[in-house]
């Protein structure tokens, strides 16, 4: 887990973007919370990058497209 954080951040995305947790299946209240906890965590985060920066490049080949 460590080392796949250590690629996004070579890859200048941040880390907490990748999260792991354990329960078994008894612990139901504890996956929720931690659902709960990295559903927040995601939300502060904000949109995927990688995912902007490729529908802006879409963005500009469309709008040459029309151009010709």
């Amino acid at each position: 887990m460590e080392y796949t954080k250590e690629i996004l951040k070579t890859a200048g995305l941040n880390p907490e973007r990748i999260q792991m947790f354990h329960c078994s299946a008894a612990e139901g209240q504890k996956f929720q919370q931690e659902v709960t906890r990295i559903s927040e965590v995601i939300e502060n985060l904000g949109n995927n990058p990688v995912k902007q920066s490729g529908s802006n490049k879409e963005k500009k080949e469309v709008k040459v497209k029309k151009k010709k």
